[in-house]
């Protein structure tokens, strides 16, 4: 904005003290408008503390110098004390200038109060309306980016919290998965063992069964059969006969034994002679 630089006389009775604080006056307007504003700072400072200068107006070319050279604390404590006015106009540029020092410190609120006050004291100082369109327009844009900010963390956490939700449940369907498999495989093995056990079992009783069966079974060689043909084969060797002479006799005899049976059975067929005798 532009600085308004106010020019104001001092009646004083002396005259010599009225025209060294008017030398001094023209002296800082003149520092100030060439953009010296540490030579008009130095000036306006003589005025207030040395020559007892109390004017409002020198106040807030005090804190117009101030803020040129970027020092917004002091400042601030010129544009203070230039509230303080009963002049309206010069009171509403004081209230203005400490809006625009807290605009450039990012405090929107504070700068929007000050500017309501700059109105509220010149309704017709536009350019303090200005500036508060200007910080209105700021204020809701940074809350909707807050509201946008606010709304992505949101969406974020949902979305952190969502996936922090499925890799529970993926996780939790894994274990109750592999608990179902170690249980299957528990049970398969049991199943094996068992069905081993009763292959097992049987197999015991086949071979019990197996074994009392050879128990009950009669042997293929009578031992019995082996002694007779061995006393055979002894006494055969004593008497100096071999054994396929042995066998042919044994053999006659036998077709003896044969014809013998045939005979009898031949003479008890036949009807006896009632006229004879039995023999």
């Amino acid at each position: 904005m532009k600085f308004v630089i106010l020019f104001l006389s001092v009646w004083i009775n002396d005259p010599n003290d009225i025209a060294l604080i008017n030398t001094y006056k023209a002296d800082a307007e003149q520092s100030f408008l060439a953009e010296d504003f540490s030579q008009a700072v130095s000036q306006y400072k003589f005025l207030v503390d040395s020559l007892n200068v109390n004017e409002d107006a020198i106040h807030l070319n005090l804190g117009h110098a101030y803020h040129q050279m970027g020092d917004t604390a002091q400042a601030r404590t010129a544009y203070n004390r230039a509230t303080l006015s009963s002049n309206a106009a010069l009171k509403s540029i004081a209230y203005q200038q400490l809006g625009v020092i807290s605009k450039s410190n990012k405090n929107l609120k504070e700068s929007l109060t000050y500017l309501k006050a700059s109105i509220k004291a010149n309704p017709d100082n536009s350019d303090a309306k200005y500036d508060f369109e200007l910080v209105k327009k700021l204020m809701q844009e940074n809350q909707d980016q807050e509201n946008k900010e606010d709304q992505e963390n949101k969406e974020d956490q949902e979305n952190k919290e969502d996936q922090e939700n499925k890799e529970d449940q993926e996780k939790k369907e894994d274990q109750e998965k592999k608990e179902d498999q170690n249980q299957e495989s528990d049970s398969e093995n049991e199943e094996q063992k068992d069905q081993e056990g009763d292959e097992q079992e049987q197999d015991q009783k086949d071979d019990s069964s197996e074994k009392k069966n050879q128990d009950e079974s009669p042997s293929e060689e009578d031992p019995t059969d082996e002694i007779a043909n061995k006393s055979t084969q002894e006494k055969l060797s004593e008497m100096n006969i071999s054994p396929e002479k042995a066998e042919m006799i044994l053999e006659a005899m036998r077709n003896g034994e044969i014809q013998y049976i045939q005979q009898q059975k031949r003479k008890a067929t036949e009807k006896k002679d009632k006229g004879k005798p039995d023999w």
